[in-house]
């Protein structure tokens, strides 16, 4: 099903690097890379070195860059010393001697920013995506690679990557390097157990896609190593001192793992699967791998039922991108350009699907009840609905633009535009319930990503938008095509009620009519930080950075704001508002207007059958697949 490349056996490997952390306390990773000049087909002339700008998953221009050192080369060799000039903010030029035959480059990375994108490097671990780190050949992205990493004593190492053997031998499928694949699909607490003690660990990486896709953990953490249809899995987590990880955890994620290959209707895509878990003191993010995914924590989150539904959510999420994008991904990310923006217009598909599908996997794994479910589906719309940009960029052109918009937002950010993960997920929802509904309930969404899966990545290529209507064509009829471009190519506003009708449930309002100006807050401030275009606060003429002092001339602060707000505001009636503006105190008028309320939604307990038929399919889970599909 993945149809993966081998993995390159020692003897091919034409680029060596090392990756020195001996000593967190400096948050500098050593970083050197060796190599034959001939191997890489440059017997003569300059060599281009680049390093990545940005990570596939997270579409921002980041600039790894700007963490790195002075570069330096010499003849590997003789020691030499070669010119080694930087020549754009990310590449470097080397100019070897005329008989130099071996080249030794030198450098280090400032690693001090936790997130799943980044590199950190504490006393306590180490984590980086190899896109922060390795300088690579310019136009070579095919050649396999060694990468040796250095650790304090009595650290290991968590990552994707084969280890390299010190016999000399690949480990080929081995989960993570030195640690097997022990333990079974049962969950118990027994299976916790700290990570085996190493200090240096080398990995292979078959070509330069290989290498970025791979993140890697070092420190002192906790490891879970189990199967799920005979594959290995494990989960890492790092951070949690002291927090005890739920007894059900390898259970639930089991389930969910369970969940997402029903969904694709065949065998697992990988051939083995890591969660490397990282837990703060707050912070929340994943990033997908084909073969892991990084998920950031608050680490008390694991001990609260909300905050572990957040998370299991986030592992569905990710877990669901090894199929959706990591291997199912439109043409234009077949092959990454690592140095600048890869656009496309289909992110909504990309994320807003996969949005959909994180908590509907949960809801089939069991990890909730449906009114849980339709719970944070409500937000979800609440979400949209106080959404004006949705009016203004279409989902497509928003995806499209996700590089100087979603990634950089500012306070007029949900006027101008809209979220393809929250908005996209909204139109993954209609599209599934057009397709139960038009199909009597013998087909879903499910059917239109198994059918898109087979006809573009099973035959070894990126899908166009033409290849995803086709596949909603093939689903359930060329009506399909229309309602999605309603909500993908032009604004986003789906009658959701006669939608749900057919499935008996009902969309409801909670709390309307009551007074609202539309405008959001600093955290712990009365400082405006965005305001919803066209609403009361907007149309009386108050902008982001205006500070309110006063309401009808009653001192406000964030304690007391919505005492005094509910107190003095009256929906249609004049509001004296008293704000500074840049250090001038300001006086302004405003009507405050009803509030639409928020959407709620619920079970209709006078359902018919047709409709409770066709709801327990949405919502119930589905009977496992008895043949793969895909």
């Amino acid at each position: 099903m993945a149809n993966e490349v081998a993995y390159p056996e020692e003897t091919a490997v034409v680029l060596e690097y090392t990756i020195d952390a001996v000593s967190p306390e400096s948050r500098q990773l050593g970083v050197t890379l060796e190599f034959d000049r001939a191997a890489i087909g440059k017997a003569s002339g300059d060599i281009i070195l680049f390093l990545p700008t940005w990570t596939p998953g997270s579409y921002l221009v980041r600039e790894y860059a700007r963490q790195l050192s002075r570069v330096g080369a010499v003849d590997a060799k003789t020691g030499t010393i070669l010119e080694c000039v930087k020549v754009s903010k990310n590449r470097y030029r080397l100019t070897p001697h005329s008989n130099t035959s071996r080249i030794l480059v030198q450098y280090s990375v400032y690693a001090h920013e936790l997130s799943v994108r980044t590199a950190d490097l504490t006393a306590e671990h180490g984590y980086w995506n190899h896109a922060c780190l390795l300088l690579w050949p310019l136009g070579q992205p095919q050649l396999p690679a060694r990468i040796q990493v250095n650790m304090p004593a009595g650290w290991d190492l968590s990552c994707s990557l084969p280890l390299a053997e010190p016999s000399g031998t690949s480990a080929g499928t081995s989960l993570t390097p030195g640690l097997g694949t022990a333990g079974s699909a049962a969950a118990s607490a027994s299976l916790l157990k700290p990570a085996a003690s190493r200090s240096q660990a080398t990995l292979l990486a078959r070509d330069l896609d290989h290498a970025l896709d791979s993140p890697c953990l070092i420190g002192q953490f906790v490891r879970i190593d189990w199967r799920v249809a005979d594959v290995p899995h494990a989960v890492i987590l790092d951070g949690l001192n002291g927090v005890k990880a739920p007894t059900s955890l390898v259970e639930d994620l089991t389930d969910i793992v369970n969940a997402a290959c029903n969904v694709w209707g065949g065998p697992l895509p990988y051939r083995h699967y890591q969660f490397q878990c990282m837990f703060t003191a707050d912070g929340h993010g994943g990033l997908e791998h084909g073969e892991s995914t990084t998920l950031l924590m608050g680490r008390t989150a694991l001990r609260r039922e909300k905050g572990y539904r957040e998370f299991l959510s986030l592992a569905a999420h990710e877990l669901f991108h090894a199929w959706n994008v990591k291997r199912l991904r439109p043409v234009e990310f077949w092959n990454y350009d690592y140095e600048t923006e890869n656009y496309t217009s289909l992110l909504w598909l990309i994320e807003g699907w996969t949005a959909y599908y994180d908590d509907l996997l949960c809801l089939r794994a069991g990890k909730g009840s449906r009114e849980d479910y339709l719970g944070v589906l409500s937000r979800s719309i609440a979400a949209m609905r106080n959404s004006p940009g949705r009016f203004r960029l279409s989902l497509a052109e928003s995806s499209f633009d996700a590089w100087i918009r979603l990634y950089r937002p500012d306070e007029n950010t949900r006027n101008s535009s809209q979220n393809y993960y929250g908005n996209g997920s909204i139109a993954a929802l209609c599209l599934d319930l057009l397709v139960r509904r038009e199909t009597k309930g013998e087909r879903c969404l499910d059917h239109v990503l198994r059918d898109l899966y087979r006809e573009t990545y099973n035959k070894g290529r990126g899908y166009t938008l033409a290849d995803v209507h086709a596949a909603v064509e093939r689903t359930m009829g060329p009506k399909g095509i229309g309602a999605l471009e309603s909500w993908t190519a032009s604004s986003l506003d789906p009658d959701l009620q006669d939608l749900l009708l057919a499935f008996g449930v009902r969309l409801t309002t909670r709390e309307g009519n009551r007074p609202h100006l539309g405008i959001t807050f600093d955290a712990g401030r009365t400082t405006i930080a965005s305001l919803q275009a066209d609403a009361p606060a907007h149309l009386g003429g108050l902008a982001p950075g205006d500070e309110i002092l006063a309401l009808q001339g009653l001192r406000v602060d964030n304690d007391r704001w919505q005492d005094v707000f509910q107190a003095v505001a009256v929906v249609g009636e004049p509001l004296e508002v008293l704000f500074a503006r840049r250090g001038v105190i300001v006086r302004r008028t405003v009507v405050p207007m009803a509030s639409p309320g928020a959407p709620w939604l619920e079970l209709d307990g006078k359902a018919s059958a047709e409709q409770v038929a066709l709801r327990d399919g949405w919502l119930i889970t589905p009977k496992k697949a008895s043949e793969p599909t895909v």
